[in-house]
């Protein structure tokens, strides 16, 4: 990752292309650096060798300047610009950012043109932000070098995007509500510094409390999911995604379940209008944390407090539990109706009143946020219970949201919950809306850190038997799989399939035909018909070249002449491939499953399931997944179908039908990462009563290799070894399923041996914590085990510094592992993963008195540098 402090809190900055011209865009960025009262040296540049530009001193090239510059704004024409990236190469300025482009269509930027100066800029060694950027506003450091139209008032939250009018949009909505940011800037095309860099950097700033990002490309998806993920760990993350593309993946009807997916692997909220975006940024720059997800709802009117209840549970929210509390069915009205939730209280109710409800509210254990909604009326006034109100919420640890209903008199409450920087709402729609914003995102981190079961260890694939079919088809210079192939492929990942035979020669295939293959379905199969989704998007108009419920070898022969026939007309240049014939032996209760992979342009593969079937609209019905899977996010995929709706209602063992769709979809997750060359696969699964599902049909197609969003376990790092005293172990990467062995690991250490790895005492290690250390993403940090035949006897853990391109590496080795080389075999791995990611050098901080650790890095010829209340070790890899 490149290094962004010369573009976020640079030392000097010089504006090149500035005059005082009306229209000169670096015109308006000096004007915008002195309003701002940036603090360090500012110079202009401009061929027409000014004396000063608005008051700032002008040299006429780079070069003419005496002091070294940070950072270079360049608001020259587009031609131009190489020619400046040249210079600052020579005089060693590494940060550029080209606002050109930015305000005129007619200097908008090519794919080309960008191309070109991310080329140049990687031949000077200089990192560049746009062009069609915005600029960028850090208000804390008084930095505003942008053409904005407004500076940006101070703040907690950080706005990254794409789009220059729909970041000045935000900044001037945010103004008027008196909303700051910590950084605000946007990359327009990023030729070169892309998102995902700037969503790291903003990771490790602990100013930023949440950042709201803007899409329009993603380039890399790996890239930005592994950054927002590191990212929403520690804040809040929202998202809109815009893009102009037609084309969606294979199979699929909707790009934007694809999108959803994304973000929501990332543990990142999504909106998708640019009102939530804006609310959004309200809600997560106020709001105090929800620690459980459901809502309370407090109003003095029946009305209004039903119509949030029914806006709520319409989209999906849960409310607050409240049956019990006495307390408040003697302060609230129409308890029978409501149940406690909304709690309505007399249309007369004073501030001290609303306080009161609040209060007993609180006492309950399991309670999430509350809504508070007032209507006003001659006896209950907004502005009346307002200070009260304010003063109480202010002070509680509680989510609290309030709604003023009205207008004319409802204005001064509204000001002073803003002024106070509390969550105030106009309806109470948006009261909900903001809650519901916040519960997904709690709902985001949640799966986030969800542990994993161990169920899909079992699947023992035969890799071998894959490689092959899909060797095969690429010698015979093929991009689909044959009917056995394909058949061949699904086997060897766990697929039951429904007993066929298949021929090139019909009259060959009749002969090998038993009486149980009667009643029979005949299939043609073509070349078309190889391919997934080949029926575009009308599958119910497919023609599935199939003949069904065929008693004799006589009804065979007919429809082998009809389906022939039918060919001919509908495809006559598909090429004839062979014949199939399968018994029939449907019940009345089966039902139909379509899953497999396709490919998404920008994420790489998805996995998919939906209802299936000849009358079933697969494409509304198909929901999509990034892998890896696990269990629990195959399970969530399901339910989300129309499909899983009819299987609840005509299953009579759900459960086990369930972990066998679960089974399937991991196994298709596990066979696109072990074949990156399958582009698509769709399974037509049959389930039924006190039968195992079978496979009807399949269809497979190849292409080049892809990878996947998500990084799936580096089982290629898994590496046998022997400790001194002849225990064979596994030094592997960690899973997210480990986290109870990672538990069991810490709970055999003393309190002193973990105050000397983690630098202060403990005993306990919370889920959530567990599960962060356990579930990584294999680029950013890596953690090595040791695994015995009992458990955990060492662990190795490393993360990856991008900022400064070194590994940082804590270790810890069992009581009754110490002494048995274990130490230095971890050692020894991590010196070769170090060298594998071409890593400056390894380094870890040790405390004084951990003899062992300064032992064993003086033992692997690390450097020993004592720094205030630690020592430092560090070494240099080659």
């Amino acid at each position: 990752m490149p290094d962004l402090s010369p573009f976020f809190a640079p030392k000097s900055i010089a504006v090149v292309g500035a005059s005082e011209r009306d229209s000169s865009m670096g015109g308006l960025v000096l004007q915008n650096l002195q309003s701002s009262s940036y603090e360090h040296p500012v110079y202009a540049v401009n061929l027409k060798g000014y004396a000063q530009v608005f008051g700032v001193p002008c040299a006429r090239y780079l070069r003419d300047i005496t002091v070294p510059i940070d950072l270079a704004i360049i608001c020259v024409p587009p031609a131009a610009i190489p020619r400046v990236l040249r210079q600052m190469g020579r005089l060693n300025i590494r940060a550029a950012l080209i606002l050109t482009g930015g305000l005129a269509r007619q200097l908008n930027f090519s794919t080309q043109n960008n191309e070109k100066i991310a080329r140049i800029a990687r031949e000077q060694h200089v990192r560049l932000m746009g062009p069609n950027c915005l600029g960028i506003l850090v208000p804390d450091h008084n930095l505003n070098a942008s053409y904005s139209h407004l500076d940006a008032l101070p703040g907690s939250a950080a706005y990254v995007g794409h789009s220059a009018a729909l970041g000045a949009a935000l900044l001037d909505w945010a103004g008027a509500r008196g909303i700051g940011f910590s950084h605000f800037l946007t990359l327009g095309a990023s030729a070169d510094i892309r998102i995902s860099d700037v969503v790291d950097y903003l990771a490790t700033d602990r100013r930023v409390k949440a950042i709201l990002i803007h899409l329009e490309q993603i380039r890399d998806a790996n890239r930005l999911l592994t950054a927002l993920r590191a990212a929403s760990r520690s804040k809040k993350v929202l998202a809109i995604r815009t893009h102009n593309r037609d084309s969606l993946p294979n199979g699929m009807s909707d790009a934007y379940k694809a999108d959803a997916e994304f973000f929501s692997r990332a543990g990142v909220v999504q909106v998708d209008t640019i009102d939530g975006l804006f609310q959004g940024l309200e809600v997560l720059s106020r709001s105090r944390p929800l620690y459980h997800r459901n809502l309370a709802i407090v109003s003095n009117g029946l009305g209004t407090a039903m119509l949030a209840r029914q806006y709520l549970l319409k989209n999906q929210g849960d409310l607050a539990p409240s049956a019990g509390n006495t307390q408040l069915q003697n302060q609230t009205w129409y308890h029978n109706e409501t149940g406690g939730n909304p709690a309505v209280l007399p249309p007369q109710s004073s501030g001290e009143d609303y306080v009161a409800c609040l209060k007993s509210l609180e006492t309950e254990p399991g309670l999430g946020a509350i809504l508070v909604i007032h209507s006003p009326n001659r006896r209950s006034m907004s502005a009346d219970l307002a200070p009260a109100l304010l003063a109480y919420i202010k002070r509680s640890r509680r989510l609290v949201l309030t709604c003023f209903l009205g207008g004319l008199t409802t204005q001064k409450a509204r000001q002073a919950f803003d002024g106070a920087g509390l969550l105030s709402f106009d309806s109470p729609t948006e009261g909900v809306n903001a809650y519901l914003t916040l519960a997904r995102h709690a709902q985001a981190q949640e799966s986030l850190r969800e542990t994993p079961s161990s169920d899909a260890l079992a699947f023992a694939p035969d890799r071998d038997q894959a490689r092959r079919v899909i060797i095969q088809a690429r010698t015979d210079r093929r991009t689909y799989l044959t009917w056995p192939e394909a058949r061949r492929l699904l086997r060897g990942y766990g697929f039951k399939l429904v007993g066929s035979t298949f021929d090139t020669d019909f009259d060959r295939l009749l002969t090998r035909l038993t009486p149980r293959f009667f009643p029979a379905a005949l299939r043609l199969v073509h070349r078309s018909y190889s391919y997934p989704f080949a029926y575009q998007h009308l599958p119910a108009a497919r023609w599935r070249s199939a003949k069904i419920e065929l008693a004799d070898k006589a009804a065979l022969r007919a429809a082998h002449l009809d389906l022939a026939a039918e060919k001919a007309r509908r495809l006559p240049d598909s090429e004839i491939l062979g014949w199939a014939v399968q018994p029939m032996r449907r019940k009345v209760d089966a039902i139909q499953f379509s899953l497999g992979i396709t490919r998404d342009p920008t994420y790489g593969p998805l996995i998919f399931i939906g209802e299936g079937g000849s009358h079933a609209d697969m494409l509304v019905d198909r929901q999509v997944a990034l892998v890896p899977l696990n269990s629990s996010l195959a399970k969530q995929l399901i339910q989300k179908s129309h499909g899983y709706q009819v299987l609840s209602e005509r299953s009579e063992q759900l459960a086990d039908d369930m972990e066998r769709l679960v089974q399937h979809l991991i196994a298709l997750s596990q066979m696109v990462i072990d074949n990156p060359r399958l582009a698509g696969v769709e399974v037509n699964l049959l389930l039924q009563n006190n039968s195992l599902p079978s496979v009807l049909g399949v269809a497979v197609s190849i292409g080049d290799q892809v990878s996947p969003a998500l990084n799936p376990y580096p089982a290629e790092l898994e590496e046998p070894c022997q400790l001194n005293n002849g225990l064979a172990i596994l030094i592997r990467p960690i899973r997210g399923e480990d986290e109870p062995a990672l538990k069991a690991f810490f709970d055999r250490f003393d309190a002193d041996a973990l105050r000397l790895r983690f630098f202060y005492s403990r005993l306990k290690f919370e889920h959530l914590e567990l599960a962060t250390m356990s579930q990584i993403d294999y680029r950013r940090e890596m953690v090595f085990v040791a695994q015995g035949e009992r458990g955990f006897l060492g662990e190795m853990r490393l993360w990856f510094d991008i900022n400064h391109n070194e590994l940082e590496f804590a270790i810890m080795v069992a009581p009754e592992a110490q002494g048995t080389g274990l130490a230095g075999l971890l050692m020894d791995k991590t010196l070769r993963y170090g060298k594998s990611l071409k890593a400056r050098r390894l380094v870890a901080d040790v405390l004084p008195e951990n003899g062992a650790m300064l032992g064993l890095a003086k033992h692997f010829g690390f450097s020993v540098v004592p720094e205030d209340e630690i020592i430092k070790v560090i070494k240099t890899l080659d």
